[in-house]
């Protein structure tokens, strides 16, 4: 069921032991958001730990790695920054208790539910339920949430960045937040393997729809031939953003059980969010993502075909509009 963030929080007082999981192929928001509430409930005298089907990637650890977890029997789930039940992967099993998420969320069977869509980051939500509970936000919570709105947000660039988004920053600054190094590891400096992998995007650039719609793609061994790991390379979907005059940029990235993932990124009136929903995949407005079980080639022309089949019905809609 649906409640308020005074119910979650309510709500989180009352159980002892929890488990708070992250998504699969996890990013700076959901790896942050769990570590700073499993913080937030310590200090209220919980046990919890964090977990997630995919290991925290190595640019968060030098502060996850020095947070000391519980050993947690039979615990209460938290699911964090999952839409749904198939995002926590190998422990989609189990039964969950809580989500918080901000994005369009379809988590079945969970007793209790918070989400508040389209703020720029889940740690957005994790911040009001943490104070909510009057729990004190500490440099170590603050730092931790500072770099999930900085990497969510893409430094605060993105359509969902609200002025909510920066009040909070403001006041985790306050807390201590270390905004200089956070800022500049996540968004500025660049080992020579993202930069690598970076050009092998960029050279794999693929235009059509008059040149609104651009795809590329990365492929397993491309991050070997980089010497990166998938975690390394956070936040590469929004290079295809950077180009001026496309409108819909698509990211087509192999998986290890081969199937491809399409992370897409929109500007203007065009939602990727509906776009993904036709392959049973969804997200934001102008930031989503679907899974196909084919080739890297099929995959980049099934997508192409559905944004010019979308572009072309926008077309329509808005020739119909003008009469």
């Amino acid at each position: 069921m649906d409640i308020s963030i005074k119910e979650m929080a309510q709500k989180l007082k009352e159980y002892d032991n929890y488990c708070v999981v992250y998504h699969i192929r996890p990013d700076g928001d959901c790896v942050c958001s769990a570590f700073a509430l499993a913080l937030a409930l310590q200090s209220i005298g919980k046990k919890c730990t964090v977990k997630g089907q995919d290991d925290t990637p190595r640019i968060h650890r030098y502060m996850t790695d020095k947070i000391r977890l519980d050993e947690v029997n039979y615990p209460v789930y938290i699911a964090i920054d999952s839409a749904s039940r198939q995002r926590v992967g190998t422990y989609s099993d189990k039964n969950f208790t809580f989500c918080i998420d901000h994005h369009h969320n379809t988590f079945d069977e969970v007793d209790y539910r918070y989400v508040e869509t389209d703020c720029g980051a889940c740690s957005e939500i994790i911040y009001k339920i943490i104070k909510e509970m009057g729990v004190t936000v500490t440099k170590e919570i603050a730092s931790l949430l500072y770099t999930a709105i900085v990497t969510d947000t893409l430094c605060f660039r993105t359509t969902d960045t609200r002025a909510q988004t920066f009040e909070i920053a403001a006041d985790l600054a306050k807390a201590g937040a270390d905004i200089y190094h956070i800022s500049r590891i996540n968004t500025f400096v660049k080992t020579a393997g993202r930069m690598k992998i970076e050009n092998i995007l960029r050279e794999s650039f693929h235009f059509t729809c008059d040149d609104k719609v651009v795809t590329g793609v990365i492929m397993l061994k491309d991050l070997e031939t980089a010497g990166v790991l998938d975690s390394d390379i956070e936040g590469i979907n929004s290079l295809v953003e950077q180009i001026e005059g496309v409108c819909i940029g698509i990211t087509i990235r192999e998986l290890p059980d081969g199937r491809m993932r399409c992370s897409m990124r929109s500007s203007g009136d065009y939602s990727v969010d509906e776009i993904c929903r036709i392959h049973g995949g969804g997200g934001h407005f102008h930031a989503a993502c679907c899974e196909l079980d084919m080739s890297a080639s099929e995959a980049r022309a099934v997508i192409e075909k559905t944004c010019r089949d979308y572009l072309e019905r926008k077309m329509s809609e808005q020739e119909v509009l003008n009469g």
